[in-house]
């Protein structure tokens, strides 16, 4: 993962295309640093009331990076809760940095010396394992498989996956074989979006891209205010990511065009609020966290803030959000479960370590992995979503923890894929 330098400030307002103006925070005057006073609840305006994501979602599915295209890295319907047993461990050769994803009894990841893999979800047996020539540093995505759905695809599938030379390849699932590839000609660490005949992903160079199934030709292309060092969302006609210019935007699936855009003025403020993590989408509002230490909910229709909360150091984690709260793990060791509608502390639990990677919500137990110097290896751990009691640890972890389907739940670590399977039926 690419770091950025020091922790610094942001302002930042809502309205359409630029904003420097109104916030949508009932009694908050607009001016340069009011970030600076800390965070700001927010209320119920904009909110949606929906499940996040859908309750029947399914459990025989995890086809993409955050479970869904709304990057939700939660699905409540599988019950996977302790106690567990093992049931297989896979040594992926080189950092995992990226979870992998589950699709037709297959788990499928890629690895930072360019390997893509594959291995059963029952029996742990590698199935394939192919050279692609480049960095993986994002999950891959499968098509053709709605989340959580079980059985056969219905369209032909695909595992597509980028690269850090600038590559969108594409695997059969079942053999390995490449079937294609496209060379976009920057770095990507985003992952794949895939909605419908669409696959959105975003490139160090700072664009954000559509690129056709069927056509296998670029149909779009927009340019963000710097790198695109995340994932895209979507939400509704539009789809949602940040970038290192400090800004987060929206863009029109089908061309492109910027819907909105949320950002930080006066010269102040330079290289302020930069986003490494992803957006999550729920709840008719856009989560995401930025180095600055400020996590920040804005409309999904508009990008006006909702509310701020200030933690103690850098987000680099993506969040979860499931349940009318959003976890999110920070540089100050501690995870964060807030509340969806106004930004306020339900739990803070102490890692003891800094959190890194996004964290992942699989039936109601809430996963995170800690960024340890010692051991290296770091560790993975379980928390009940309600109370942020600890639930399960496990001895390896430093990214994205956790992906589950089929009554399996495969946590990643530095270089390994561990499964487990509980011991007997989930309560």
């Amino acid at each position: 993962m690419r770091r950025p330098g020091r922790r610094v400030l942001i302002a930042a307002g809502g309205a359409a295309v630029v904003v420097v103006g109104g916030l949508g925070l009932a009694g908050l005057a607009v001016r340069d640093g009011w970030f600076d006073e800390g965070s700001v609840e927010g209320g119920t305006s904009g909110f949606v009331p929906q499940e996040a994501p859908p309750e029947d979602a399914g459990t025989g599915s995890w086809p993409e990076f955050g479970f869904d295209a709304s990057r939700s890295r939660a699905n409540p319907d599988l019950a996977l809760r302790p106690p567990y047993r093992r049931a297989w461990r896979v040594d992926g050769g080189s950092l995992l940095e990226f979870p992998p994803v589950i699709g037709d009894g297959r788990v499928i990841v890629g690895t930072n010396r360019g390997l893509a893999m594959a291995v059963d979800l029952v029996t742990g047996r590698v199935l394939w394992r192919t050279r692609l020539g480049g960095t993986v540093a994002s999950s891959p995505a499968l098509t053709g498989i709605r989340p959580g759905a079980s059985g056969p695809a219905t369209t032909p599938a695909l595992a597509l996956l980028t690269t850090t030379r600038g590559d969108l390849l594409a695997l059969d699932p079942a053999t390995g074989a490449i079937r294609w590839r496209k060379r976009f000609g920057s770095a990507s660490e985003s992952s794949p979006l895939v909605i419908g005949d669409g696959v959105y992903i975003g490139t160090l160079d700072g664009r954000v891209m559509r690129f056709s199934l069927r056509s296998r030709r670029i149909v779009w292309t927009a340019r963000a205010k710097g790198d695109v060092k995340s994932s895209v969302a979507e939400t509704g006609d539009a789809v949602v990511v940040g970038d290192y210019g400090g800004t987060v935007a929206a863009y029109a699936k089908r061309d492109g065009r910027e819907v909105w855009r949320t950002t930080s003025p006066g010269p102040r403020f330079r290289d302020a609020g930069r986003f490494y993590a992803g957006p999550a989408v729920a709840y008719g509002r856009v989560y995401v966290g930025n180095v600055n230490g400020r996590m920040l909910a804005l409309s999904a229709r508009d990008g006006r803030v909702a509310w701020v909360r200030v933690v103690g150091d850098f987000i680099y984690s993506s969040a979860a959000v499931s349940r009318r709260t959003v976890f999110v793990g920070s540089y100050d060791r501690r995870l964060y479960a807030l509340d969806a509608v106004t930004g306020r502390v339900r739990w803070a639990h102490d890692a003891g370590e800094r959190i890194s990677g996004a964290p992942s919500v699989i039936g109601d137990v809430v996963w995170y992995s800690t960024l340890a110097r010692v051991p290296a290896r770091g560790r993975t751990v379980g928390l009940d979503v309600t109370t942020g009691e600890v639930v399960f640890t496990h001895p390896e972890g430093r990214y994205s923890p956790a992906v589950g389907a089929e009554g399996t739940l495969v946590l990643t670590g530095v270089r390994s894929l561990t499964a487990f399977t509980p011991r007997k039926a989930a309560r």
